[in-house]
């Protein structure tokens, strides 16, 4: 891995562990407990998006669970909820559904986890069409206007 390289990975870690890491830290307790079951789910949902999850994409979750220090029962429960998110009958929607029942539509939570998913989407500084579906899909799931994308990743979804 050049310098370069492991630099980006180590900026990226940070700003998604940044993202997500105030969400997880400490016991678990039950809104926490869904929290990780949506977020990893999600992120297994984005990994698989353009059609296969990549090793570097199962390790990069595997060094975020370590970043995030999840305790063993966290990581249980990550590791599950990644592996549900990359099945093709995931139901991303039902999710995001649980997710904004617990937390409201632009609070703090579904805010930081927004983040990471967009952070996590553009970490190969290339955005695939399946994953630009997904972002779409997701961004409306988690109560956001489509325009916020576009605010954020700007030209994403153009042809």
């Amino acid at each position: 891995m050049s310098n370069d390289t492991a630099a980006a990975s180590g900026s990226l870690f940070r700003d998604v562990k940044n993202a997500f890491g105030e969400l997880f830290s400490g016991k678990l307790d039950p809104r926490q407990e869904l929290l990780i079951q949506v977020s990893f789910g999600l992120l297994g949902a984005m990994a698989r998006a353009d059609g296969v999850v990549s090793a570097e994409e199962a390790a990069f979750t595997n060094t975020l669970m370590e970043e995030l220090k999840l305790n063993a029962r966290a990581r249980q429960i990550a590791t599950e909820s990644f592996t549900t998110g990359c099945r093709r009958d995931y139901d991303y929607s039902a999710d995001a559904k649980r997710l904004l029942a617990q937390f409201k539509p632009g609070s703090s939570e579904v805010e930081r986890l927004y983040s990471g998913l967009l952070r996590l989407a553009g970490a190969d500084a290339r955005i695939r069409p399946g994953e630009q579906r997904f972002l779409l899909q997701i961004t409306k799931a988690l109560g956001f206007p489509e325009d916020e994308l576009h605010k954020r990743i700007p030209g994403i979804g153009a042809a």
